[in-house]
């Protein structure tokens, strides 16, 4: 039995029947390889493909957007020329009277939590000065709430300290505000 279990091993075969095995088996190798190989090559053009589609997408995107940005800058354009006309309305030159930049600060005040504890109207030009009570945050928040439109309000000088007010720590605001009159305004006051 161990005679004829030899005689089936390789190491027996005739030199054309193991020529045949090594020549399968160089050609089963290199099949697997290559299969591996390509297999690859497409999973990398697959990606590479993909990439191409996302660059193309956002290439439309950004051409898209270049073509509307002339279109929303003369549209910025009208709402600044419509904004200006608004606040010659809303702030007449005969009408900017201290009493207006009062009621302003007041109500943004209030808004902020703070207390406008003084305005002293300036002679001569539409500016104060101001003194508020408040929190850190309701500060900052106010000067922001001040200095939008209409009638933005400019801070010629802030001075801020700790006090204390009824037990309580509080911020105390002194500044002096110029209410600048808008060029549309100045024009029409002429």
């Amino acid at each position: 039995m161990r005679h004829a279990s030899l005689r089936t091993h390789p190491a027996h075969w005739p030199w054309p029947a193991r020529l045949a095995v090594l020549l399968l088996t160089t050609l089963l190798c290199a099949l697997a390889g290559l299969l591996l190989a390509v297999g690859e090559l497409d999973e990398t053009r697959q990606s590479a493909r993909q990439q191409q589609q996302d660059l193309r997408a956002q290439y439309q995107s950004a051409l898209t957007q270049a073509a509307q940005t002339a279109g929303l800058q003369s549209r910025l354009n009208a709402l600044d020329m419509r904004l200006s006309a608004q606040q010659s309305q809303l702030w007449p030159a005969d009408r900017l009277q201290p009493e207006l930049l009062h009621a302003k600060l007041a109500r943004r005040a209030g808004e902020c939590g703070l207390t406008l504890e003084s305005f002293q109207p300036q002679a001569g030009k539409l500016a104060a000065s101001i003194s508020l009570r408040g929190s850190h945050a309701g500060l900052l928040r106010f000067v922001e709430l001040v200095s939008r439109p209409p009638m933005p309000v400019l801070f010629e000088h802030l001075d801020i300290s700790r006090g204390e007010r009824d037990g309580q720590a509080v911020l105390l605001m002194k500044a002096g505000i110029v209410a600048p009159v808008p060029a549309a305004v100045a024009e029409n006051a002429r």
